[in-house]
């Protein structure tokens, strides 16, 4: 190599180490710029737990908000296929908000759009950040962990909204559960069936099948009585046609609520909307001993196309 070469060679690496440091230097002013506009946000260990004590956990028996002091919020959100609980979080602008998150199930993600909340929640492991929402508007809640066929389906939202308008909601729902406190079973709806067939148990098209009306029309069909027990203790997974609309996603199964918490959210289901003139109320000794036969999803579906729906 002669003398001009080898001179030329190291002006361009010269060059590129030129171009690399101002690189370097550009990223180290982007993070430093992100750190004083929007702050660390950075989730902590905040204990261990198990899916089947969620439902007895303080934390998370119910999930939701949680007013601890004055503009100071606790919001729980439990994360399973394929649905946050609760899927909406309203809370009032300026409120500094302790967050507690974990998975019923599989390794899921909680991010909060347009800000940077990102955390990666795993089955046994509560997570825990703090996040004050400057701004009034809905942030909507996503997974980015591939949790498994409806993944994509696995949305929720946060509404942000002025001091005034969230004391005004929260007064209305005051009231509401005031006259509602009496039904175990739709809280029990609400904290773990809602997020995905929704609080008017209509369901999403295309994504979560309805519970209003369709099951009532399982009870109907002869083996149903006996099908909706296991239906919860066992999960479902396989194609199914609800109301004209199909379906191929995965039920989770819900064996850590009790015998007696499995009888009030089927006859709340049962009831709420389109009560049958001759129901009679499940009792927990009924799931009780349905719980003894330990179905699993797949033995579930197979139980389900017994039951001649039509090919649902």
């Amino acid at each position: 190599m002669t003398e001009r070469e080898h001179a030329g060679i190291a002006r361009w690496e010269r060059r590129w180490l030129s171009i690399s440091g101002l690189m370097s230097l550009f990223f180290v002013l982007l993070i430093a710029y992100s750190l004083a506009t929007e702050g660390a946000h950075i989730a902590q260990r905040s204990g261990r737990t198990t899916p089947d004590q969620l439902t007895s956990n303080p934390l998370f028996a119910a999930p939701g908000v949680r007013i601890m002091a004055s503009n100071q919020f606790q919001v729980t959100v439990v994360a399973q296929a394929f649905a946050f609980a609760p899927a909406e979080i309203r809370l009032p602008v300026g409120a500094e908000v302790d967050f507690f998150l974990t998975s019923r199930d599989v390794i899921h993600g909680f991010q909060i759009q347009n800000t940077n909340v990102n955390v990666e929640l795993l089955p046994g492991e509560i997570s825990y950040l703090r996040y004050t929402f400057d701004k009034v508007g809905e942030f909507r809640l996503t997974c980015n962990e591939y949790c498994g066929i409806s993944h994509q389906n696995m949305l929720g939202k946060i509404i942000i909204v002025s001091a005034s308008e969230f004391a005004r909601g929260s007064s209305a729902e005051s009231a509401s559960e005031a006259s509602t406190a009496t039904n175990p079973g739709e809280q029990i709806f609400i904290s773990n069936c809602a997020a995905c067939h929704q609080a008017t148990g209509e369901g999403v098209a295309g994504a979560f099948p309805a519970v209003r009306g369709h099951i009532n029309e399982l009870l109907a069909a002869e083996g149903g009585r006996t099908y909706l027990p296991q239906l919860l203790l066992g999960g479902l997974q396989g194609p199914i046609e609800v109301a004209g609309n199909s379906y191929n996603g995965i039920m989770p199964a819900w064996r850590q609520l009790s015998d007696e918490q499995i009888a009030a959210v089927l006859n709340y289901s049962l009831t709420a909307w389109d009560a049958p003139s001759d129901f009679q109320p499940y009792e927990a000794s009924e799931i009780a001993e349905a719980r003894n036969q330990t179905l699993n999803a797949n033995d579930v579906y197979t139980l389900r196309q017994s039951l001649n729906l039509g090919g649902q």
